[in-house]
């Protein structure tokens, strides 16, 4: 079995695809405007724009580290960064998670199954553990995005 054929395809399906556990994290953000976006209908909890940034950061992260890159330490990294305030960055913020996406299945496309064995610099786990945490991490946020959509 191509174990990298499979994450790269769990990664692109949970993000952008169709899925058997429902909507992909795209699909979930779909048609969420700016107001919903900003919007803290639980409170201080984070609003689905620190949730987009929050990923992205972490896949920016991801993608970083399959370039060779020491992955940013949980503790210190500003994994949640703070929103902007107009559509323009909204719609910033969205093209950036897209890319990161996209950027991360095109740099894993040549790796072969060996690679995922390595340990991921500055950790102390391999890069399938981390590329199945990206791809658990996705689904987590887009579920709590589903949340946050239905109470706006």
């Amino acid at each position: 079995m191509n174990e990298v054929k499979f994450l790269r395809d769990q990664i692109e399906t949970t993000f952008k695809g169709d899925s058997w556990h429902g909507p992909s994290l795209l699909n979930t953000l779909d048609g969420v405007d700016l107001e919903q976006a900003m919007a803290r209908p639980l409170g201080e909890r984070h609003t689905i724009w620190e949730l987009v940034d929050h990923t992205t950061f972490w896949l920016e992260a991801v993608l970083d580290a399959v370039k060779d890159k020491a992955m940013p330490d949980p503790s210190k990294a500003a994994d949640w960064p703070s929103m902007g305030g107009t559509e323009e960055q909204w719609s910033q913020s969205l093209k950036r998670l897209e890319a990161a996406v996209n950027m991360l299945l095109d740099e894993l496309a040549g790796w072969r199954n060996e690679d995922l064995e390595r340990t991921v610099p500055g950790a102390k786990y391999s890069f399938k553990q981390m590329l199945h945490g990206a791809v658990h991490h996705n689904l987590y946020h887009a579920g709590q995005i589903s949340i946050l959509k239905k109470k706006v």
